[in-house]
């Protein structure tokens, strides 16, 4: 259940389709519908980011980067 690549994958895709559909001019109720689900994915996807966080090692106080192996001065 940890995966993040799920709902970055159908968060992405569903947005993708959205997009296309506004340029085609699709019926409105469906853009909207889009639009909506786009949303509620948009935050599902956040959540599941954020509760899939795994602690660094790495401290402020010692590093100012998480990525970069540059410490403080």
């Amino acid at each position: 259940m940890k995966d993040t690549k799920f709902p970055i994958a159908l968060t992405s895709s569903v947005l993708f389709v959205y997009c296309v559909f506004v340029v085609m001019n699709i019926a409105f109720p469906l853009i909207f519908f889009l639009f909506i689900t786009v949303n509620a994915l948009f935050v599902w996807m956040i959540i599941r980011i954020l509760k899939d966080g795994k602690p660094s090692e790495k401290v402020f106080e010692e590093y100012f980067y998480e990525d970069f192996p540059h410490k403080r001065a």
